[in-house]
């Protein structure tokens, strides 16, 4: 593999999403026959890394993964991190707590507010934006009674039924959500649907 020509045709795919990112390629230290990607960008601060790989996965195309990164193993950090700082989440105890987790959710209507903050009842009424994290629905969690030291559990939780951000927990995991409805109707209507990453 060259590893400076992939990666700055990496860095040329990211630059319209990540326009800071720093890209870098290097012999992985625990199999020197394998490629390490690093990919450290400011953006990261704010995202678990399940969400970092989820983006990053849908945004570098498949084929390109395929045809020039199979066998790599790719790390993505906040600047500062290393990848002994990244947290995962032991997917057997988020599919076990998942229920339960989400009755509790459900009951204190965290969805149900998070759909008022994106998509108001009022017309006229500002709407939250979503920045591709979760700097909306975690106040609400907060607020609503949920321990800081409880949301790692909650939101993995919800990303492994969909919810990566704060505007897919509307769209993907809640059910009669008005933001949801609102999409569909201006898809059926042949408008263009409210886009919550950009307003308007």
């Amino acid at each position: 593999m060259d590893k400076e020509k992939v990666r700055h045709e990496i860095i040329a795919i990211l630059q319209p999403h990540y326009p800071e990112m720093q890209v870098r390629l290097e012999n992985y230290s625990e199999d020197p026959s394998k490629i390490a990607i690093f990919f450290v960008d400011p953006k990261y601060a704010l995202l678990y890394p399940m969400q970092r790989f989820h983006y990053l996965s849908h945004l570098i195309p498949k084929e390109y993964q395929d045809l020039n990164l199979e066998g790599t193993g790719w790390f993505e950090l906040a600047p500062g991190e290393g990848p002994g700082d990244l947290r995962f989440p032991d997917e057997d105890l988020i599919a076990e707590i998942t229920h339960d987790v989400m009755k509790c959710v459900l009951a204190a209507e965290v969805l149900e507010a998070l759909d008022n903050a994106l998509c108001p009842n009022a017309p006229d009424a500002p709407r939250a934006l979503c920045y591709g994290d979760y700097r909306n629905t975690k106040p609400i969690l907060l607020a609503r009674g949920f321990a800081e030291a409880e949301l790692f559990d909650v939101f993995h939780v919800l990303m492994a039924q969909g919810g990566y951000c704060d505007c897919e927990f509307p769209y993907n995991v809640a059910e009669g959500s008005r933001l949801a409805a609102e999409y569909w109707r201006a898809r059926a209507d042949g408008r263009e649907p409210y886009n919550p990453h950009k307003g308007g």
